[in-house]
């Protein structure tokens, strides 16, 4: 059970365990902490469930246009495992028009220890996202793309590394209030690979391709 978390975080890379952080930009000065919690979704008992994977997130809007983030994650610490993301979203386009998307970007290093058997992951990450905010707190929809690319030569079993860029799709909704926000993201894992005869079940509304994952998430402004 030990390296369970660790096996679900390096397998396929399709335990991106973590929704896309801060789409849209903090206003200057503003700081979240937040928790983030989900990930794929497996068959478990007859059900299909999304493995319980959580993280507490720090962010900070540094200008309008960037907000700078980092995480713990604590699923992963509860197995032995130091897992984080750090990383910084940019917006380069904002739009003044409510049908007219704004564009942001987020370049992201995920990074995982396993503390019981002393293995290093690191996997950059580069989100390319389009949001349309509305009503009176302008929350948002988004479109996007995640790109996870993997540097390591060989796999599981050391076999040769296949698979070195995979571009994840999501799409999510934020809610907010004057001091909160809510948000629910769906994200499709390594859509183009095949899924069939994995260590982990992994349900895909594509069938046998890659993988779907939930993820829901709440946090506090200051």
């Amino acid at each position: 059970m030990k390296k369970v978390i660790f096996y679900l975080s390096t397998l396929f890379i399709l335990a991106s365990c973590a929704s896309s952080r801060f789409v849209e930009p903090l206003k200057k000065g503003e700081q979240v902490v937040a928790l983030d919690v989900g990930g794929p979704t497996i068959e478990f008992g007859g059900a299909v469930i999304p493995i319980p994977l959580s993280s507490i997130v720090y962010a900070r809007g540094i200008d309008t246009n960037l907000t700078v983030f980092g995480s713990v994650h604590v699923t992963s610490l509860l197995f032995g495992n130091i897992q984080t993301d750090l990383g910084a979203t940019y917006r380069f386009f904002e739009s003044k028009k409510s049908f007219l998307p704004s564009l942001s970007t987020s370049v992201n290093g995920n990074a995982i220890y396993d503390m019981n058997d002393s293995k290093f992951k690191f996997w950059p990450q580069l989100d390319l996202n389009a949001y349309w905010n509305f009503g009176e707190k302008d929350h948002y929809v988004y479109a996007g793309v995640s790109n996870w690319w993997e540097l390591a030569d060989v796999r599981s079993q050391e076999r040769a590394q296949l698979d070195r860029w995979l571009v994840n799709p999501q799409i999510g909704l934020v809610i907010k209030t004057n001091k909160w926000f809510y948000s629910l993201e769906t994200k499709f894992l390594g859509p183009s690979h095949n899924n069939v005869n994995l260590f982990v079940p992994y349900f895909s509304l594509l069938g046998e391709k890659g993988a779907s994952a939930i993820y829901f998430g709440i946090g506090r402004k200051f």
